[in-house]
């Protein structure tokens, strides 16, 4: 057979002028980006015969192939080849070919030559050539560029039998927009291909800088990622933004603007893929644009065709920025620039039919449980009587409570009109409301739901039970909040458990609801079970403000419980949390900054304690938000002050300290909290020799706080001289165990003070080892502090007791600040497979607790690539869950 003859090969000889384009290496273009890791990556993967580099149009396939020739890293000579539509034929290739190796100094047997002049190239003479180039001294590396454009089977064969024969002396680099039709899965199964993706040829941050200085535009590292995620690492994408960015102020507030339908980057698209397009492929291209990711069945909805699966894999093989979420996926989505350009043209093109499409998508996504899509195409469909029952039907309304900029459904109801009408409408604008703030704007809606019919169902039920417990928390109503919490609870556990186990940040509202509603009266150990159980476990995404305002809270009960350790970790945990959340501002934390103030003060660190009351102080008057102000940190905050005036002898400036926090608070003080600072009063009226107006007030709060009224009197009847009388009052608070350290601490010492007045040396001493051995556990030190010169004396006296008070000693400020939650000690895990940045972004937001969706939103990707990613990181650090590779991560340092 002859290869080769006829009038393609007559008109195209070694010597024509053509030949001098299309085997000379592109030159680069200004401002190009050397990217030593794919230089690296291609360098390896020529070691092997068979090397494609594959990517959509404008991913920087030739610039790299031409770059790793002009670096010098190839093995041997480089014939380079660019090839168009007409080159698809042996006759013209071959001869091509020939004249490469002679411009490359390659000495070929004279039949070859002649072959190749004549046009009589046939199979014997594929064999002569394999022979040349088998006895060559090196390997010769041959780059076809555009070798999309081979698609006739013959030439694909002979190009394959020339590699086979060639005993690893030629080395073929295939670079296009897809694969050419040579058996690629017979070099992958013989482990002898390379392979180069749209994936690897993305841009990472570091290369995007580069690029950009070039053009002379420098931007924050946090804009630059933007850009990359923007644009998903489209090289020219950002060329097309670096060039409109020149000498521009503005580049850093433009990011978040690039757009698919920009005018450069919409002609790019439409001359480079969507021209090129059949009518029905492009049909397919702008209605599945709508959705974010499609499947073959979603695809053939919008349509109204059964051909998608064929036009999805077309496209994907074209490298048409159509692109499977995952390796073996069948779900797919577009380059989200591209997604940009189709929706601006569907618009121009069908504006008619984009409803309609929307609602199909959305009756698609709803029968499939999938409601976060279904309500966002229903929205887009203009329904929102429909996107509303939607939401309260999946018990998602939770979502709305973060606030609308916390969360992607939120966004969603953002512009949601305030004319929808039903009850779930009225439930989903109290949500709102409740969201802004707007508490007493929340009963009127929730009131519009009473009037609706009886048969409710249980999702809107509940929704409504939940947002009133939040409304009454936030008017100060601790009944109506309990009440409602206790309904919630219940109907939650009527609720279809798949959607409830879907919504975990439900009873994370609810439990932090009912929690901080009992903190508020005075339950304090009901609250303590309470917010331990809604913030502890892995938080759902979404939660972070819920959590942190169940940690303040649980800190807060801690605090005035006694349990100082236990204060302080639940603080440093809300600090920490502070710190670590994504979608607002970082705000100082009153309560947690009070919590600190308080522990330090028990324990006697008085410089550590003045710096978190300032700071408390601080941020509760930054706050400015007497609506939802907490009482329980305002009491606290002066309860601090006031003591730690008290331990320096300013005890009239700690007693309005207290006064003041009485008259902020008004009428809305819980009545405990009334009592602590009536307390606080009576303590100092002692130490400032007034015990008959201590007394008077322990008698007025006896029927209330019995055993607090018993230690207040035994202290003022000490200081009027009736220690007898005192021992007799305190002895039942002493053999009541159950009662808070602070206050055993307290009694225990009063008795020892009274024994030491009635010269009961060994009474005394017994009582101080039991104060002593109570604030062990804690490091309470101010109590003894502030006991008298009694104290002293004793501890000067005995050795033992002296040893117990030292030993109460001072914690570390790191200990006091820092969580004290500890992994236990393992061994250090081992890496095999490095993470990829982006794997590791994700890692980060794992860390700092985002639910998927929420970290699909930051990252501007879309759920399933998200899942696929955490997929990626856990099978990476051997992990089962995703807790345990965070803990992994940070015992390698990764994060």
């Amino acid at each position: 057979m002859t290869i080769g003859a006829g009038p393609a090969a007559e008109q195209t000889t070694p010597t024509d002028p053509l030949l001098a384009s299309k085997l000379t290496v592109p030159e680069a273009p200004p401002f190009t980006v050397e990217r030593a890791r794919l230089l690296e990556q291609l360098s390896h993967a020529v070691r092997q015969p068979m090397t494609v580099v594959t990517g959509p149009p404008g991913s920087g396939k030739t610039q790299l192939a031409a770059s790793w020739v002009a670096s010098g890293a190839a093995p041997g000579p480089v014939i380079w080849i660019t090839l168009e539509d007409a080159d698809n034929d042996s006759a013209v290739f071959w001869p091509y070919l020939v004249e490469g190796l002679h411009r490359s100094g390659i000495a070929l047997s004279p039949p070859v030559d002649e072959a190749a002049r004549t046009g009589t190239f046939d199979r014997p003479m594929l064999a002569r050539l394999a022979a040349d180039l088998a006895a060559g001294p090196q390997p010769v590396v041959l780059v076809l560029d555009s070798a999309s454009v081979l698609a006739d089977r013959q030439l694909a064969e002979e190009l394959d039998a020339l590699l086979r024969h060639a005993d690893q002396h030629l080395r073929m680099v295939l670079v296009g927009r897809w694969d050419p039709p040579l058996p690629l899965y017979r070099y992958r199964l013989n482990g002898t291909l390379s392979e180069i993706r749209g994936e690897d040829l993305a841009f990472t941050p570091t290369e995007t800088a580069t690029l950009l200085a070039g053009h002379g535009v420098e931007l924050p590292e946090w804009a630059i990622t933007a850009l990359v995620e923007r644009t998903e690492g489209w090289a020219v994408g950002l060329r097309l933004f670096a060039l409109a960015m020149e000498g521009r102020a503005d580049a850093e507030e433009l990011v978040a603007t690039i757009a698919g339908d920009d005018a450069n980057i919409a002609e790019y698209f439409l001359g480079e893929v969507l021209a090129a397009q059949p009518p029905e492929t492009r049909d397919f291209l702008l209605r599945t644009s709508i959705v974010d990711d499609f499947t073959p069945e979603l695809a053939e909805v919008l349509i109204q065709r059964g051909d998608a699966r064929h036009i999805i894999a077309v496209l994907e093989r074209a490298n048409a920025f159509v692109q499977p979420v995952a390796a073996r996926s069948t779900v797919h989505r577009y380059h989200r620039l591209f997604a940009e350009l189709l929706r601006a043209q569907l618009a121009y093109e069908k504006p008619a039919e984009i409803t309609q499409l929307h609602r199909q998508a959305g009756v698609w996504f709803a029968a499939r449980g999938q409601s976060t899509d279904a309500i966002r195409h229903t929205i887009a469909s203009g329904d929102w009587e429909d996107a509303c029952a939607l939401l309260v039907d999946d018990l998602a309304v939770g979502r709305l409570l973060g606030g609308e900029d916390t969360d992607r459904l939120g966004r969603m109801f953002h512009d949601m009109p305030a004319e929808a009408d039903g009850p779930q409408a009225a439930v989903v604008l109290a949500a709102k409301t409740l969201a802004a703030g707007e508490s007493e704007q929340a009963v009127r809606w929730l009131n519009r739901v009473a009037t609706a019919p009886a048969d409710q169902s249980v999702p809107l039920r509940l929704t409504v039970a939940l947002l009133e417990a939040v409304t009454g928390l936030r008017r100060h109503d601790g009944a109506q909040a309990l009440n409602a919490a206790d309904t919630a609870e219940a109907l939650l556990a009527q609720a279809p458990p798949a959607r409830v186990a879907a919504h975990p940040e439900l009873r994370t509202i609810l439990l932090v609801t009912k929690g901080t509603a009992q903190c508020r009266a005075g339950a304090l150990a009901d609250a303590v079970a309470t917010l331990a159980e809604g913030v502890g476990g892995v938080m759902p995404g979404g939660c972070e403000g819920v959590r942190l305002a169940g940690l303040e809270q649980l800190a807060l009960a801690y605090a005035y419980q006694g349990r100082l350790q236990e204060a302080a970790d639940a603080a440093a945990r809300a600090v920490h949390l502070v710190g670590q959340r994504r979608r607002t501002p970082p705000r100082p934390s009153p309560a947690a900054s009070a919590v600190h103030a308080w522990v330090a003060t028990e324990r006697w660190c008085v410089a550590d304690a003045w710096r978190h009351l300032r700071a408390a102080e601080a941020a509760a008057a930054a706050a400015n938000d007497p609506l939802n102000g907490d009482p329980l940190t305002t009491v606290a905050i002066a309860l601090v002050r006031s003591r730690l005036l008290s331990g320096r002898g300013e005890l009239r400036g700690a007693a309005r300290a207290l006064g003041e926090a009485c008259s902020d608070e008004g009428d809305d003080l819980p009545e405990w909290l009334s009592r602590e600072i009536a307390f606080g009063l009576a303590r100092l009226d002692v130490a400032m020799g007034h015990p008959n107006e201590a007394l008077a007030a322990a008698r007025a709060l006896t029927a209330a706080a019995p055993a607090e009224a018993a230690v207040v009197s035994a202290a003022a009847l000490v200081a009027q001289g009736d220690a007898q009388q005192a021992g007799d009052a305190i002895l039942p608070v002493v053999e009541t165990a159950e009662l808070p350290s602070p206050l055993l601490i307290e009694a225990w010492l009063i008795v020892a003070g009274a024994a030491g007045e009635n010269s009961e040396t060994r009474t005394a001493r017994d009582a101080l080892g039991q104060a002593l051995a109570l604030a062990a556990k804690d490091g309470h030190r101010r109590a003894f502090h502030q006991a008298g010169p009694w104290l002293r004396q004793l501890l000067r006296n005995d050795a033992e007791l002296a040893a117990g008070y030292q030993a109460l000693g001072a914690p570390s400020p790191a200990k006091a600040r820092n969580l004290a939650v500890t992994a236990p000690a393992t061994e250090k895990p081992i890496v095999v497979d490095s993470l990829s940045e982006r794997e590791l972004q994700v890692l980060r937001y794992l860390a700092a607790m985002m639910g998927t969706e929420e970290i699909a939103d930051t990252m501007y990707l879309s759920v399933n690539t998200v899942k696929t990613h955490v997929r990626s990181i856990l099978r990476k650090l051997a992990a089962s869950r995703r807790n345990e590779a965070v803990r992994r991560a940070r015992a390698l340092g990764i994060v």
